[in-house]
């Protein structure tokens, strides 16, 4: 005779991921603010945006991300593999999906996402923001990654264009977090778009010990001291 297994599910704590940006800053303003996460690719600055606006929701701010190099889908299943559960906040409106990869790519758009058709014109995507903000109160964005947006859009008129964007952001109450991918751009990009945020953010990768760690530290963020030290960026539950 076979027992009868607990059918239930086990419910699992939502993972916590430290050291966040309030981690960093000794004092200052954290909304209304432009962050900027520079980094190669792999060293966990997706990771880090997703946890900044799962730490969002949990304290009650409204999260909008802008997805241009994976699917909302893959979003939505690394964020849950985390705990960090966007079903809900979906359904109200209080986390939505800008998709500027699904169309672009010929796939469908999948959940009830925003559809961003190019992005070689930001400004389209400041249209899409502003009417999806427009009912949104102090909210977080993500922009992953600009580093697409870049390469896809005029290197004349981008700076201009995301300084624009960024500021209509902030005055709105909202904050803005931009992902730029390191070793795809000239230092000159680099140097451009780290001035025109108000934080940033590095990212690396620490193999100097057997099993390589994450590492992030704060660069710098206007009106506050930070400590430029290291630290390991660890998710855990």
């Amino acid at each position: 005779m076979v027992e009868n297994q607990d059918s239930q599910r086990v419910i699992q704590p939502p993972a916590k991921a430290t050291p966040m940006i309030s981690d960093l800053v000794k004092f200052g303003q954290l909304t209304q603010v432009s962050y900027m996460l520079v980094g190669p690719l792999g060293s966990g600055k997706t990771s880090y945006a997703e946890a900044f606006l799962a730490e969002g929701i949990a304290s009650g701010f409204p999260a909008v991300f802008v997805t241009t190099d994976v699917s909302p889908r893959v979003i939505r299943n690394d964020m849950s593999r985390h705990g960090w559960t966007i079903e809900e906040q979906e359904a109200s409106g209080q986390f939505v999906f800008i998709d500027g990869y699904s169309e672009r790519m010929g796939a469908p758009t999948t959940g009830p996402a925003r559809s961003l058709a190019k992005v070689d014109d930001i400004s389209e995507l400041g249209i899409v923001l502003s009417e999806v903000l427009e009912n949104l109160v102090v909210a977080r964005v993500v922009i992953d990654s600009l580093s697409t947006l870049i390469l896809h859009s005029s290197p004349a008129t981008m700076p201009r264009a995301v300084q624009r964007l960024s500021g209509r952001i902030k005055q709105s109450s909202h904050s803005i977090m931009y992902v730029l991918e390191e070793g795809v751009h000239d230092e000159k990009t680099y140097a451009t778009f780290s001035y025109l945020a108000d934080a940033v953010l590095r990212f690396r990768i620490d193999d100097s010990s057997p099993i390589p760690t994450h590492q992030l530290r704060m660069e710098r963020m206007r009106g506050t001291d930070t400590s430029r030290e290291w630290h390991d960026f660890v998710i855990q539950r």
